[in-house]
């Protein structure tokens, strides 16, 4: 799998066709590469973009925002709420079972080109290696005797950090652990001294966006995700 960049953003509408002419030979590169998928995305204002790249024989998979909040200092602690604490190795086989659970509205899970099964393991290996030292930290909820949920965090600058993956266990849902991880994980984030954090969820994740607005978080940017299977890739329209 690949990422493509177009070097070209807010394009004119008359350069669609002349746009989506390269995006064709890209792709066809990209499979004489070895390439069987790559995925692009773009600002979702910029439509003649994603005109050129629908045109070239992209789909659309998915429409992300990426939020994000200003760190004025350290967050109280809050006053209820699941037990959350820094991650261990002893955890990783139930935060592999959550990760491979909780990401139905996921990108990969809306992409044909990805089973469930893939995308499943996908998120398995995400929190292994989140947990391997990819992340800063990773902290994790406790309910009734049992992980409930964990937030990942991560360093983007000195001043910015993100949160690339969060989860709650289907049996803990809508009981606050999404609550208090964004709030321990926001905590942490302020005592390394950043000053914002951003996060990133599609925009059909009704109760992420909830959750983050209701957390201090805004919309900092919306994008539109499209990708191609490049089987066949040699055959797309010159």
């Amino acid at each position: 799998m690949g990422v493509l960049e177009l070097l070209e953003p807010e394009i004119s509408s008359r350069a669609v066709e002349r746009v989506a002419r390269d995006l064709r030979l890209g792709l066809r590169e990209a499979a004489a590469d070895g390439y069987a998928h790559l995925i692009l995305r773009l600002p979702a204002k910029d439509t003649n973009a994603i005109r050129a790249a629908e045109q070239a024989g992209m789909r659309v998979v998915d429409i992300s925002v990426d939020l994000v909040v200003r760190l004025p200092g350290p967050r109280g602690a809050s006053l209820v709420g699941p037990i959350v604490r820094p991650a261990s190795q002893q955890d990783l086989v139930a935060l592999q079972d959550i990760a491979g659970d909780a990401f139905e509205l996921s990108r990969f899970a809306a992409d044909p080109f990805f089973s469930g099964e893939e995308v499943a393991a996908f998120y398995r290996r995400w929190i292994s290696n989140l947990c391997d030292g990819l992340a800063a930290e990773v902290l994790v909820a406790h309910a009734n005797d049992e992980i409930a949920g964990f937030v990942s965090c991560s360093l983007q600058s000195k001043a910015s950090g993100r949160i690339p993956l969060i989860a709650t266990s289907d049996a803990h849902r809508r009981q606050g652990v999404g609550r208090a991880l964004v709030d321990a994980s926001l905590r942490w984030f302020a005592a390394a001294g950043l000053r914002e954090v951003f996060v990133k969820t599609q925009v059909a994740n009704y109760s992420a966006l909830a959750l983050y607005q209701s957390c201090g978080f805004r919309v900092a940017l919306a994008e539109v995700v499209l990708s191609a299977c490049l089987t066949g890739a040699e055959d797309l329209p010159r």
